[in-house]
């Protein structure tokens, strides 16, 4: 009996140190080693989670993976392996995921929205279309936005010659333009409009900042692993239930003034009549969670992005008065003062549009772009399991001395080629500009954002100059300093507006 019991030790230790063996050799991914269970957890700076990510791609690479609460992370650091691994199959589909997230599973009820959703199935795709069909972002639909956007602009100029000369925070004069806008597609949900004093857009800025802060990606990993702490009194635990009841009363509010009596239903009322309608085999694949997932992601991601994208771009122009003067004599080029910009401007206003590009790879506002594995993959020659999270490290991709010449500094000639014109969207520079996302999980509002932003900054800069304040001086912008969440925004500051003299 002792002779068996000593066999099957030695058959142990001898399984035992084959698997060792066998998981030494094993291709790996490098990273941090982390605790056991914990993994990387107290390594993590979980409000700037991309900048911890950074300096590890520079100690272990631009593919490189870490642990933690017993999740794994595949972080890609590089804006050709980026492209490798979601534009061309077959790992573009099986990298098409999304992996669990707090946000996803408990504000969104079971990933009822386009953002956060999983897996992209059938019907993630079919409203995908709706969500496009929605923002109108073109042809016809396009035009209608431009007109808008465009009367919009007239009331922000109007605001702005209020405060000539006058040291102002500028937030106030960029929020109202983007929530004017956001709720003439919110009109087009519900049949009407509010006006700037209303209850709605009051509502959305506070939902929107509160949102912004509790989707950040560091602070979604641990509840995640830990959903249980949405219980306790945690700040973030109560940030997360205030935004759920500010969600319900912004629906609330939205279904109440559907129902009133206007001359137009709106595309609310069809969105409504989706939830009627079955699939072939009879389920309901449009339900009220899609609806209102959809409008919430509308107003967050058309508020949001474009905030951060337009103070940012203001802020940097105070301190370029040389930059401010070029874009003014491009735009009285080929604009001039008579006639207000459009969008047919764009492709002869290659200035306004490098400036853009540069401002969105200057802030990389959405800093992680988060993937997931659909299915057993090879990455670099690497085994990946089935929902593997990726996190492409945008932030760390365009701050990359590797990719740009000296990228914390301000060059919008980077897109130009020598004779001023645009770079093609082809040319390998332009295509290291990730801002929108990449492969089938990218941004289906780029068209609307950019469309707002040249609109934007060619009115601003055909009708004012921007100046400092008279009684200080204007910080720098430094990128590292803005305030983290889902989507960067620039730190408060105050600039003064003068009018351009015909």
């Amino acid at each position: 009996m002792a002779a068996l019991y000593i066999l099957f030790i030695i058959m142990i230790l001898y399984f035992a140190f084959s698997v060792l063996k066998r998981w030494q050799k094993e291709k790996r991914f490098p990273g941090p080693p982390g605790k056991p269970v914990l993994g990387v957890l107290f390594d993590l700076e979980l409000e700037k989670l991309y900048v911890v990510l950074d300096k590890w791609s520079k100690q272990y690479g631009d593919l490189f993976q870490f642990t933690c609460l017993g999740k794994k992370f595949l972080v890609v650091s590089s804006s050709e392996l980026a492209r490798d691994l979601f534009l061309k199959e077959p790992n573009a589909t099986t990298t098409a995921g999304r992996p669990p997230t707090f946000i996803g599973q408990y504000f969104y009820r079971n990933n009822s929205d386009i953002v956060f959703a999983e897996s992209p199935d059938q019907n993630w795709t079919k409203r995908r279309k709706m969500m496009y069909q929605t923002l109108n972002a073109y042809g016809e639909g396009l035009m209608d936005r431009e007109r808008q956007i465009t009367q919009n602009l007239i009331t922000m100029k109007n605001e702005i010659q209020l405060f000539i000369g006058q040291t102002v925070d500028p937030s106030d004069i960029v929020e109202e333009f983007i929530l004017n806008t956001i709720e003439d597609l919110v009109r087009k949900l519900i049949g009407r409009s509010f006006g700037r004093h209303g209850q709605l857009q009051s509502l959305m800025k506070r939902f929107d900042h509160d949102f912004n802060e509790i989707t950040n990606m560091g602070h979604d990993i641990v509840y995640s692993a830990l959903p249980f702490l949405r219980f306790l009194p945690l700040p973030h635990s109560t940030n997360v239930q205030n935004v759920l009841k500010m969600k319900d009363q912004l629906m609330d509010m939205l279904d109440s003034m559907s129902k009133e009596e206007t001359g137009d239903k709106g595309v609310y009322q069809f969105l409504k009549n989706k939830t009627l309608e079955r699939d072939p085999s009879g389920h309901q694949w449009f339900t009220d969670l899609h609806l209102w997932s959809m409008i919430v992601d509308l107003i967050v991601a058309g508020h949001l992005t474009t905030r951060g994208t337009l103070l940012s771009m203001i802020h940097i122009l105070t301190k370029r008065p040389d930059l401010q003067k070029s874009l003014q004599t491009e735009i009285d080029n080929v604009i001039g003062f008579a006639r207000k910009p459009n969008l047919t401007d764009r492709r002869h206003c290659a200035l306004v549009e490098s400036v853009t590009m540069e401002t969105l790879r200057f802030i990389s506002h959405s800093p992680i772009l988060l993937h997931a594995t659909t299915e057993m993959t090879n990455i670099a020659g690497v085994p990946v399991d089935q929902n593997t999270s990726i996190a492409v490290n945008a932030w760390a991709i365009h701050h990359s001395d590797k990719e740009w010449n000296e990228p914390f500094s301000f060059k919008p000639e980077r897109f130009l080629q020598p004779d001023g014109s645009l770079m093609s969207s082809t040319d390998p520079v332009r295509k290291r500009l990730l801002a929108f996302g990449i492969g089938k999980r990218g941004c289906i509002g780029e068209v609307f954002a950019k469309s707002r932003i040249f609109l934007f900054l060619a009115t601003l800069m055909q009708s004012f100059t921007i100046l400092e304040p008279e009684d200080c001086e204007l910080p720098d912008f430094l990128p590292k300093d803005m305030e983290p969440g889902l989507l960067l925004q620039p730190k408060p500051y105050k600039v003064r507006f003068v009018q351009r003299e015909k």
